[in-house]
């Protein structure tokens, strides 16, 4: 969501004043250089969506059996980035096809979706926030804290996402966990069969944004 670096030329010759007959020594600069140049470079404004491809959305719920993993595979993200009282911040919008999720299991998967996420009358899990550095921003990756309200059912609670970011020539990588009770957002304890989960569920989250 933060950043753009531009490249380096890298083993270049250099014809020195007084020397125009002559090829100046060949240096390779090297990878401190390169994070002082990318460090006083402004980070790129603008919008940023999602690549689908390259991201990933994920939660664990742990139970008496050990858990689960569950993944949602339909998932809008927008970002867009712009620089306020001299510092960088992102609007982030995220929506989550709630009837898309699934664990692998099909009978827990339509359980969860008809009794718990209630799919039918809440199709989507949606997340609206400003994204901030909370260091200065002095190298490729750098942390931020993403800061919203994530809506689940007809209960919004707000949160906070921890997230390691990092900024390449046109595209952004960001990381992060969350970890939320199902009980903030009235959704009972799940149970299927034998299994009772726990009420903390833990979402992780890899994304790449690219220039729409």
């Amino acid at each position: 969501m933060f950043g753009r670096h531009e490249g380096l030329l890298l083993d270049t010759p250099v014809t020195l004043p007084g020397y125009e007959g002559s090829v100046a020594r060949r240096r390779t600069w090297g990878i401190p250089l390169a994070a002082a140049l990318a460090a006083a470079t402004l980070l790129p404004v603008g919008p940023f969506a999602l690549d689908p491809a390259q991201s990933r959305l994920e939660f664990r719920v742990r139970d008496n059996r050990g858990g689960f993993t569950g993944v949602a595979p339909r998932l809008r993200v927008r970002a867009t980035v712009e620089e306020r009282d001299g510092a960088f911040a992102a609007d982030v919008e995220a929506e989550v096809d709630a009837r898309a999720i699934t664990t692998g299991l099909a009978l827990r998967d339509a359980q969860m979706r008809g009794v718990f996420l209630q799919t039918d009358r809440f199709p989507t899990i949606t997340f609206r926030g400003v994204a901030r550095p909370t260091d200065r921003v002095s190298a490729l990756a750098f942390p931020v804290a993403l800061r919203g309200e994530l809506t689940i059912r007809d209960v919004t609670q707000p949160v906070e996402i921890p997230l390691r970011v990092t900024a390449l020539a046109d595209h952004y990588l960001a990381e992060g966990r969350l970890t939320i009770r199902l009980s903030a957002f009235g959704i009972p304890i799940p149970r299927f069969l034998v299994f009772r989960a726990e009420d903390p569920i833990e979402i992780i989250i890899r994304v790449r944004l690219v220039r729409p």
